[in-house]
């Protein structure tokens, strides 16, 4: 009925802007995440700054973990 070509699907090694705003946005609150999760364990546990220290490499590993997941399925 119309005439108008439907857009290509995109190719493997390009990424969308939204594609790539989803990556930032996963690295990002997965740190926030584990690092208010051991700030509030140092609360309640007392203990200073031993969880909010654990809960920022434990939330930056699993988020570069993520990251790299989502590059070797891009290519």
């Amino acid at each position: 009925m119309t005439d108008t070509p439907e857009k290509p699907s995109p190719k493997k090694g390009e990424k969308s802007p939204m594609a790539m705003a989803g990556a930032g946005f996963e690295f990002v609150s997965s740190i926030i995440l584990f690092v208010l999760g051991g700030y509030y364990l140092d609360e309640y546990l007392q203990s200073e700054p031993l969880w909010l220290l654990i809960g920022f490499f434990l939330g930056f590993s699993f988020a570069f973990y993520s990251l790299i997941k989502r590059a070797k399925e891009n290519e």
